[in-house]
Order: C-alpha cells, then structure tokens, then sequence
C-alpha cells in the first residue's frame, strides 16, 4: 500500500459516491414517472416494501412512489432499464445507452455496467482498480453525465414533455 499512487485510492472511494448520486437520480426519477404513470400495475406487483417504507408512508413523511422506487435496485443500466419498462413496455433507457457515443468501441451501457462492477468489487472485496487514474475518472464522470443526459432526453419524449436543462 505504501508504493500505491495516493489518486488512486482517492478516485476508488469516490466510485461509490458517484454510483450514489446515480442510483438516486435514477430513484427520483422512477418515483415521478410512477406517480404519473397509467400503467403502474407491474411495478406495484414487483416491489417489496418492508415494515419501515410503510411505516413511513404511514407516517406521511414520504410518498407512496418513493417507497415503492426504494424497494428497487438503480445501480446498474441492465436493471434501470428493466425497472422503467414496468412502467411502460416502450419505455427502453437501455437502447438511449447503447447508441453509439464518440466512436466508441464500448457503449456508455456497458462503461457504466463494469464501474458499478468496480465500484461493488471495491465496497463488498476491497479491491482497488489499479487503472483509475485521474484522467480516467474525468472520462468516468463524462460518461455518467452523458448517460443521465440521454436517460433524461428518453424520458422526456416518452412522456411528451420539453426536457430542463436549467441546472
């Protein structure tokens, strides 16, 4: 470890930060999409709320589609992908992430697919991921920021309305 790049360890512990921030967007973004959805049955059926997303809808302290978006998984495209299309059949965020970026070999799909692999191998193994230099976690980050991009721009034309870029 004392012959280890310091950056290195440093870009590792911030994978689980930014999967984080990931995982929420894509959380938030669900609960809303189910709030107006008319197709919500499935999505119903597959969640599993425990005792504590209950009792805090009971409670009023937060609304019954983010309990329910709590009691999936947002981490990976693979299953982002699946949990949206309860909502709708036509809604595909895995085909806005698959398209072609930058003449890229790998698509942002697969790139974001092996970082939440990297990010799970460091938080549950303690791995590090040698090759995470700082260059590299700019182009992480790119590709993260494009992919939420063109999640937001699917989203956004399967539901009919002008997409925000007001941040």
């Amino acid at each position: 470890m004392d012959q280890m790049n310091p950056r290195l360890l440093s870009n590792n512990l911030l994978l689980p930060y930014v999967i984080a921030i990931w995982e929420d967007y894509f959380r938030s973004t669900f609960a809303a999409a189910l709030k107006y959805s008319n197709k919500r049955e499935a999505a119903l059926k597959e969640a599993r709320l425990n005792h504590g997303h209950l009792e805090q809808v009971a409670l009023g302290s937060q609304p019954i589609e983010r309990a329910i978006a709590e009691s999936f998984s947002f981490q990976r495209p693979s299953v982002i992908a699946k949990n949206f299309r309860l909502l709708d059949k036509n809604l595909d965020l895995a085909a806005a992430l698959r398209k072609p970026y930058r003449q890229r070999k790998t698509s942002l799909f697969d790139s974001i697919e092996k970082l939440v692999e990297d990010r799970n191998e460091f938080v549950h193994a303690g791995h590090i991921n040698l090759r995470l230099f700082d260059s590299q976690l700019k182009s992480t980050l790119s590709n993260m920021e494009m992919a939420i991009d063109r999640a937001y721009e699917c989203v956004a034309a399967h539901y009919h309305f002008a997409p925000s870029r007001d941040y």
